[in-house]
C-alpha cells in the first residue's frame, strides 16, 4: 500500500552532502527528493543500547538531519558485546553523549541532540512532540508504554522493536495512518495490557547475541526511512519475528485488518479475549505458539530440469499451466524465464492476478532463490489455490542449470 511521505523536502543539497550520499541518491524511491526529505527530518530513538546502536549508525549515515537520543544509563563493560557505538574508552560515560560524539564522527553534516533523562509522564509528551518519528529501542514495557501513547496521542509512527537470546520481532505501531494505509494499530492491538516484568526473562539473566540486535536494529531503521520518505510496504500490523538459530524470517499479521485473514496471516491466539496476537511477559520477545506455525508445502517443489520439461510440453499442447513471476519489475528486468506472467507479491490476491491465474488453473510460481515462492505459494493454496507449486533455487537455479547465458544476480 502506497502512503505519502510525512517530511517535506528539506535544503538543497550541499556538495559535501552529495558526495557523501551519492550510493543513495541513485535508487529511484530516495533520489535527490528523498535525501532532503532526509536533510529536514526528526527522528527520536529510544534507548543508546543493543537495538539503538545500529538504528542509530544506520539513520545518522543515512543522513537523517536530526536525531534525538533519548538515554539516561551510563555505559558499563558488559555493554560493548552488543552496544556497538562504544568502545572501551566510553565505559562510565553517559550513553547518549557518548553516542552522540561517535555518531558526530561518523557524519558531521547532521545534527544529534544528546537527552539525558529518563522518560516520565512528566516530560515524554514534550519530548515526542518534537520529532517525525518515535523509534523504540528501550528495554521494558513501563517504558515503551509510556511512549507508545504519547506517539499515540500527538499522531506519530512508532516503530518498535525487541530482541532476547536468539531472537527479535520487529513492528510498527501508528494509531491514525493516513487513509491509504487503512485502519490503524496499537500495541495493545500486540499485548492487549502491559505484561509484567519478569527479571529471569532480560537480556542480563537471559543472554542475547549481540548481531541479532544488528539484524532487528537494521529492521527498524529500514522502517524509519521509509516512513519519513513514503516509499514500500511497512510492517504496520505486520510483526516481523527472526529466529537467529534456525535462520528464518516469518510474519504475523495483527490488528484490525487481521481478524479475517488467512490463519497463517493471522496472529497467534492468546488467553486474552481482547487480542488474538502473541502473548509474553518481562520483554516484548516470545516464540509465537505452535498455531502461528507456517503450514507444510501444498503441492511439490519443481526442479528447474522438471519445469523445462513441462515448458517444452505446454509448447507442444500437452500441458496447459500457469508460469508466475513473483518478484518485483526491477528484477525481472534483469532475468526472467521465458513465458512467464509478472504478478508481484503484494499483487497476489487482486482482480488482475486472478484473471491471470484462475483459481482451478495449475500454477507454478518462480522468485529469485525461493523463498518468496514458497511463501506465496502456501498462502495461495490457504486461498482457494488447489494445484500450486513453485521452483526450487528460484531463477538463481533455472540460469544456472538450464539458460546459462543468462545473467544472475
Amino acid at each position: 500500500m502506497t502512503h505519502p511521505p510525512i517530511v517535506s523536502p528539506g535544503a538543497a543539497l550541499t556538495p559535501a552532502e552529495l558526495s557523501r550520499y551519492s550510493r543513495q541518491l541513485t535508487l529511484p524511491q530516495i533520489g535527490m527528493d528523498g535525501q532532503r526529505r532526509l536533510k529536514a527530518s526528526r527522528v527520536l530513538v529510544l534507548g543508546a543500547g543493543g537495538l539503538g546502536s545500529p538504528i542509530l549508525t544506520s539513520l545518522v549515515a543515512a543522513g537523517v538531519g536530526t536525531i534525538g537520543i533519548v538515554d539516561s544509563d551510563t555505559v558499563e563493560p558488559s555493554n560493548l558485546q552488543r552496544q556497538t557505538l562504544f568502545s572501551t574508552a566510553d565505559v562510565g560515560r553517559q550513553k547518549a553523549v557518548a553516542a552522540a560524539d561517535a555518531l558526530a564522527e561518523l557524519n558531521p553534516l547532521i545534527d544529534v541532540v544528546p537527552l539525558v533523562t529518563r522518560l516520565t509522564s512528566a516530560n515524554v509528551l514534550a519530548l515526542v512532540a518534537d520529532y517525525d518519528v518515535i523509534v523504540d529501542g528501550t528495554d521494558n514495557f513501563e517504558t515503551r508504554y509510556l511512549a507508545h501513547d504519547a506517539a499515540k496521542l500527538l499522531g506519530k509512527p512508532y516503530v518498535w522493536g525487541s530482541v532476547l537470546r536468539f531472537d527479535g520481532q520487529a513492528t510498527v505501531f501508528w494509531a491514525a495512518p493516513p487513509a491509504s494505509l487503512g485502519q490503524g494499530v496499537t500495541v495493545r492491538d500486540l499485548f492487549a495490557e502491559e505484561p509484567e516484568a519478569d527479571e529471569g526473562e532480560t537480556c542480563a539473566t537471559a543472554g542475547v547475541l549481540g548481531s541479532i540486535c544488528a539484524s532487528i536494529g537494521s529492521v527498524m531503521a529500514t522502517e524509519t526511512i521509509k516512513l519519513l520518505l513514503g516509499f514500500g510496504e511497512l510492517l504496520l500490523g505486520r510483526l516481523l519475528v527472526h529466529d537467529g538459530l534456525d535462520a528464518t524470517w516469518r510474519e504475523i499479521r495483527f490488528g484490525p485488518a487481521a481478524r479475517g485473514a488467512a490463519p497463517r496471516e493471522r496472529a497467534a491466539s492468546s488467553s486474552s479475549p481482547a487480542t488474538d496476537t502473541p502473548q509474553t511477559k518481562g520483554t516484548p520477545v516470545t516464540q509465537p505458539d505452535a498455531s502461528t506455525a507456517q503450514p507444510e508445502p501444498s503441492a511439490d517443489r519443481l526442479t528447474p530440469a522438471q519445469l523445462k520439461a513441462l515448458l517444452d510440453a505446454r509448447e507442444r499442447g500437452e500441458q496447459n499451466f500457469v508460469l508466475v513471476d513473483v518478484r518485483e519489475p526491477w528484477e525481472r528486468d534483469i532475468v526472467a524465464i521465458e513465458g512467464s506472467e509478472l504478478i508481484p507479491m503484494s499483487q497476489l490476491l487482486s482482480d488482475e492476478a486472478r484473471e491471470k491465474m484462475p483459481q482451478d488453473d495449475r500454477v507454478i510460481l518462480y522468485c529469485h532463490h525461493d523463498g518468496r515462492s514458497g511463501q506465496a505459494r502456501d498462502y495461495m493454496a490457504q486461498n482457494g489455490w488447489s494445484n500450486i507449486s513453485d521452483l526450487g533455487g528460484g531463477v538463481d537455479a533455472w540460469v544456472t542449470e538450464i539458460e546459462p547465458d543468462k545473467a544472475r544476480y
